[in-house]
């Protein structure tokens, strides 16, 4: 199975702290991206980077043709327009069902092993209280999602969209959505369009961990959470 990966980017929420591409700024000493390739399932045997932007080739040269035993394959978005005109570079190349996960932020292992379980769409969600920040999922009684809605100034659902992760198929693919206000492919919309204009199931998956870093406020607060959480783990191991 594939995992496709967004890095077609300016870190500019980064720039005013720090240069180069977020996805390889250390949180205790390690690279950002290595945490999100831990979670991903054994079952995930290569790695699609979507590239682009002014960090590419230390992208690539990161990760090069393999990276921790799988294989490395790349597309490029010439132009930024959007996080469902960058998956979507990688028709034709994809086959099957495939798992999108946002490569700065960190993610629980066994969430996403449910994930690709699930025999159709899954997206990875949250439960939270500042729902208005978020891309918000209305759910049916059985988890199942009804719609996304983007930031909603009434409240819909405390389930939020955790990151971009979830796992599609070759059906997305063929769903062509008008840009939005900001003149970008939103995957939600695509999303949206297989649900309920294609009658797909799309299962939400509860997150039981979930840390995202899109500025320097939130890569400190990321150092202490997986400091907290090394802690604990090796506590509970002691």
């Amino acid at each position: 199975m594939q995992a496709i990966l967004p890095i077609a980017g300016k870190s500019s929420r980064m720039a005013k702290k720090y240069q180069g591409p977020k996805q390889l700024l250390p949180v205790l000493g390690k690279p950002l991206v290595e945490y999100m390739l831990e979670s991903l399932p054994e079952a995930i045997d290569e790695l699609v980077l979507v590239v682009g932007g002014p960090y590419e080739n230390d992208i690539r040269a990161y990760f090069g043709d393999e990276h921790g035993g799988r294989k490395i394959s790349y597309v490029r978005q010439e132009q930024p327009l959007g996080l469902g005109h960058a998956i979507q570079q990688a028709k034709g190349l994809v086959k099957g069902r495939f798992i999108i996960t946002a490569p700065d932020d960190i993610y629980n292992k066994a969430d996403l092993e449910k994930m690709i379980a699930e025999p159709d769409m899954a997206a990875l969600t949250m439960k939270r209280d500042d729902w208005q920040n978020f891309g918000v999922f209305v759910l049916d009684e059985n988890g199942y999602i009804k719609k996304m809605v983007e930031k909603p100034k009434e409240f819909v659902s405390p389930y939020v969209s955790a990151g971009a992760c979830y796992v599609l198929d070759q059906e997305f693919f063929d769903v062509t959505v008008p840009p939005s206000a900001r003149g970008e492919i939103e995957l939600p919309d695509i999303v949206n369009a297989l649900i309920n204009e294609r009658g797909r199931k799309c299962k939400a998956i509860e997150t039981s961990f979930w840390v995202a870093i899109n500025d320097p406020d939130q890569l400190d607060v990321a150092n202490e959470i997986m400091k907290a959480r090394i802690a604990n783990q090796e506590k509970n191991n002691s």
